[in-house]
């Protein structure tokens, strides 16, 4: 199965530069960037409108009275864009108000929410998919399949705070004034950091919570049945489990390469509860299980895989833990959403 990547670190301009550019207040090189990014294809100003239509049908309505968006957002064209762009774009704005709250964009989508002082913006990836995305302050995020990311625009004073549902990789950049904080969407467990690097999963559906420390220091805080937080201090290639049903933690030393290697496409597993891996191979191919034998959420699993088909990996699993296999395609309609391929296991 081949994955995309989007690096909007790289090639694109991320949500928060748009949306800027949108507003008017981007700086002479952001709006050359962006020009560069609408010229290179037809999609990108698609994109733009639909971004577009997210900022302003989020307002408020007494916002929208004092401020027509199609005449604020032509405004802005008129001045950065080209003629031909900007009568196409502005016809098309007509529409912006209307319930649009998603956009998708290659895998990932933004969703725009404002409250009076801070506007959130949250990127999320689709099943299968993976993308990387530049926050505010410097930080660069990599998020995992099935993953979502909400930040506020801008940070609130004294800290930098985001929340996670799924799994990301943060390079945190350095500021010992704003410790950099990611929150379990739960809001059980956070790690707080200044300058580092550190891999964090945290899937609401799931019952542990995962950080490993790649470089630097953080904090890996949870918070206990009584309310109260507890911290420990994380050092590199060390990792913290904590379990939500058991609501205890487990800290140690571990090979990070095994717990990054999704960002490169790859699947590394050693000595891994098959419940584990079969989370990760669900999540990375979009699939569903069915353990018809429970006896096979007992088994440990170790094995390396880049650019694999999910029957490749199933014949490796039944040759290594005997374990039998049947791919079942999903029959429903497209027009009722996602269709997930189910892959019933049992034991030889």
């Amino acid at each position: 199965m081949k994955d995309e990547y989007m690096d909007m670190s790289r090639e694109e301009p991320d949500g928060t530069l748009l949306i800027r550019y949108i507003r008017g207040i981007s700086s002479d090189g952001e709006d050359a960037r962006v020009a560069s990014w609408l010229d290179e294809n037809q999609d990108n100003e698609k994109t733009l409108l639909q971004i577009a239509r997210i900022y302003y049908a989020r307002r408020t309505q007494e916002r929208i009275r004092r401020r027509n968006p199609v005449t604020a957002l032509a405004k802005v064209l008129r001045r950065r864009q080209r003629k031909a762009r900007r009568v196409w774009l502005q016809r098309l704005a007509v529409a912006a108000c209307a319930a649009v709250v998603i956009v998708s964009v290659a895998g990932s989508y933004f969703v725009m929410q404002e409250k009076p002082a801070t506007q959130y913006v949250t990127v999320q990836t689709n099943a299968g998919m993976r993308t990387s995305l530049n926050l505010p302050d410097g930080t660069l995020v990599h998020l995992n399949s099935s993953s979502k990311l909400t930040y506020p625009v801008p940070f609130e004073a004294g800290q930098r705070r985001v929340t996670l549902d799924g799994e990301g990789y943060f390079q945190v950049a350095h500021d010992v004034q704003r410790p950099f904080i990611v929150q379990a969407e739960s809001r059980l467990m956070e790690v707080e950091a200044v300058g580092t690097a550190f891999n964090m999963q945290a899937y609401a559906s799931e019952s542990l919570l995962k950080t490993t420390l790649v470089e630097g220091a953080v904090r890996f805080g949870v918070q206990n049945e009584s309310g109260t937080w507890k911290y420990e201090l994380l050092n590199p290639s060390e990792k913290a489990v904590y379990d939500l049903t058991a609501r205890k933690v487990h800290i140690s030393r571990t090979n990070p390469v095994y717990d990054t290697a999704w960002m490169q496409g790859r699947l590394m597993f050693r000595d891994t509860p098959l419940p584990e891996v079969l989370a990760q191979l669900s999540r990375f191919y979009n699939v569903t299980f069915d353990v018809a034998d429970a006896v096979i959420n007992s088994y440990m699993f170790t094995g390396t895989f880049e650019n694999r088909q999910l029957s490749q990996i199933m014949d490796y699993l039944k040759i290594s833990s005997r374990v039998n296999y049947r791919i079942i395609q999903s029959a429903e309609d497209d027009s009722r959403g996602v269709k997930r391929t189910k892959v019933v296991l049992k034991k030889i």
